[in-house]
């Protein structure tokens, strides 16, 4: 396991943990984001979030932005611990996680350290301080990540191969996308105009 999957596989089971509290109302509420792989698909997305342009692209066509991402979660793991505003201390890692600081704190205590790099963190202060575009390409990836692990995981991103519907979608009850319903058809469109879009 490498220390960037391990620290996004951290992420993942902080944001969507495995439920068996869940299992009466079937069992597909009960497997978490780590069953289907969401770390995976999360790092590919984070990875190709920056496209290079110039000399940069001649080493690749994305700026692999997922080990600065994970390097920056245990930054964040560290500022709560110093601020002393974890409740559970530091536990040992799953084996499914890498062994840096944000691995080895509670759930709860893995939300609270994305919440100082949302708000009032290290990170956050740095941007108010330095005009960076990196920087604040950084701070507005690390703020995201939760919004990003739910989109990838309620999508069909992380559907196996042969499937038509995600995990996600199935502890979702989403049946899937719809060509349209006719209650909807047949009016007629007085005026269009192309806009600048």
């Amino acid at each position: 396991m490498s220390y960037t999957r391990g620290t996004f596989a951290a992420l993942v089971d902080a944001l969507i943990p495995e439920t068996p509290e869940l299992a009466a109302r079937g069992d597909e509420q009960v497997p978490g984001g780590l069953e289907v792989g969401l770390e995976e698909a999360v790092i590919e997305r984070v990875n190709n979030f920056v496209e290079t342009h110039g000399l940069a692209s001649l080493a690749g066509d994305a700026v692999p932005l997922a080990p600065v991402v994970a390097a920056l979660l245990d930054t964040a793991a560290a500022e709560l611990l110093v601020r002393r505003r974890d409740e559970d201390g530091l536990q040992s890692p799953d084996s499914a996680f890498s062994s840096g600081p944000f691995s080895r704190l509670s759930r709860e205590d893995r939300l609270r350290a994305l919440r100082l790099l949302e708000e009032e963190g290290v990170v956050a202060a740095l941007a108010e301080r330095f005009d960076a575009a990196s920087l604040g390409t950084v701070q507005f990836l690390a703020s995201s990540l939760p919004i990003l692990v739910e989109f990838v995981y309620y999508s069909e991103a992380t559907a196996e191969e042969g499937e038509e519907r995600s995990l996600g979608w199935r502890q979702a009850d989403y049946p899937g996308p719809a060509d349209g319903y006719p209650v909807m058809m047949g009016y007629e469109v007085a005026e269009f105009e192309e806009n600048e879009y």
